[in-house]
């Protein structure tokens, strides 16, 4: 078969599965307006029923751990067995959390339960697959970007009502309030799934229904090593960066309300705008990266995100907070789609769920580290240190990619 012919193949296929994305949109999009409620608030609630920043950052480094070692499976499942049916039996087991926060008021129940809640990551390397399977390769970043958009919407006005929730009935049953909300937004996700989403896997000649065979696994670590040193520089790159979002990800609310003098409420409105502003800018910015080239745009990403925790520190009122804040989402909002698009740009289309599980496992060990570090500073050393680290991580990120990473002139199908 000619090399056209078979492109027009791969597109032809490739149009079929275009209902793909608007199913994970519709999904994602429901299942962030529940999760929304509750994510920005997650960290104050752990504090107000016995936990400490530390112990916030074992639970989330224990939580990330666990997903190293889940992922890898879930590369394998997605590669070899199909991407739709762990999609959808993920999608249902995220049911069960939001109701054990709601139920449960110890902490130590609270960490359990994170915990279990990480191994839904499995299903990550199937979900991205399927997407960067679903979408042609020229459109590749601004699809992903449209994705997202309308994925996370709903967190525009998700923040405020997990804020409001709070504010009427206090941080205890308002966020046990916001859970059973969560819970259904959920149950409604995973019913999305199972009826719309298409398997983007060709069924393989001969192949089992078992669990991976040992080789693959041994297959595994030759397959990593025979990448493009453009793509293992990148997967590096994400790493740090990844490391640096984890030292502040959670700390953020606590600074904001304990240093900084702000509301939960506040805080909520202030989440909210980041949302409003991702929004409003990813759709462009993924433009901007097909058409200047997605190196560039997330070198000035990280550039101009790496002052703006520092602003965020020195803020001492809610408006100096929130334009820090909407700064920092500003410059940030084009990197995961540039590298997402680059990452697929680079991998061969038969080990890209193998290689979306490493990029996840790189993701979920640098974020398990960053917590861990941000969680410990914050508390000993003092709530403003880990947002200095911060900067100082994503300059060096920067700094890989403008030495090591080259965009491909022969992008994977």
């Amino acid at each position: 078969m000619s090399k056209t012919s078979g492109s027009d193949q791969n597109e032809q296929i490739r149009r079929s599965y275009r209902g793909n994305i608007v199913t994970i949109a519709g999904s994602s999009a429901v299942n962030a307006l529940g999760g929304g409620i509750i994510s920005t608030y997650v960290s104050l609630y752990f504090v107000s029923i016995g936990g400490d920043p530390i112990t916030l950052g074992i639970m989330a480094s224990v939580a990330a751990i666990v997903q190293c070692f889940v992922l890898f499976v879930g590369g394998f499942i997605a590669d070899y067995y199909g991407r739709k049916r762990i999609i959808v039996i993920t999608g249902f087991y995220g049911i069960l959390f939001p109701l054990m926060y709601a139920f449960f008021r110890d902490w130590r129940i609270f960490v359990i339960a994170a915990i279990m809640g990480s191994f839904g990551a499995i299903s990550s390397p199937a979900s991205h697959a399927t997407v960067a399977d679903s979408i042609p390769q020229k459109n590749r970043t601004a699809g992903i970007a449209s994705l997202q958009v309308i994925s996370s919407f709903p967190m525009i006005f998700a923040p405020p009502i997990g804020g409001w929730l709070i504010q009427e009935y206090g941080i205890i049953d308002g966020f046990r309030l916001a859970c059973m909300f969560t819970a259904g937004a959920a149950l409604a996700s995973a019913i999305i799934l199972i009826i719309f989403l298409r398997e983007t896997l060709p069924k393989r000649e001969g192949a089992n229904t078992g669990m991976p065979r040992r080789s693959m696994f041994k297959d595994f670590g030759k397959r990593i090593s025979n990448l493009p040193s453009s793509l293992k520089v990148l997967l590096v790159s994400y790493g740090l960066v990844a490391f640096a979002n984890g030292l502040v990800g959670q700390f953020f609310i606590l600074y904001a309300i304990r240093i900084i003098g702000l509301k939960p409420l506040d805080w909520g409105i202030i989440v909210s705008l980041q949302f409003l502003v991702a929004t409003l800018l990813r759709i462009p910015g993924g433009w901007a990266s097909d058409r200047f080239g997605k190196k560039k745009m997330m070198t000035l990403s990280i550039l101009t995100c790496t002052p703006c925790t520092i602003m965020f520190v020195l803020s001492n009122s809610f408006i100096q907070a929130a334009v820090a804040a909407l700064l920092l989402v500003t410059a940030g909002i084009y990197y995961a789609p540039a590298h997402e698009a680059l990452q697929a740009d680079l991998t061969p289309r038969e080990v890209r769920g193998q290689v979306t599980a490493f990029w996840d496992i790189d993701t979920a060990i640098s974020a398990a580290l960053g917590v861990l570090t941000g969680g410990i500073l914050f508390q000993t050393l003092g709530p403003a240190i880990p947002f200095y680290l911060f900067t100082a991580v994503e300059l060096a990120a920067a700094a890989l990619i403008i030495v090591a990473v080259k965009e491909p002139k022969n992008k994977e199908n």
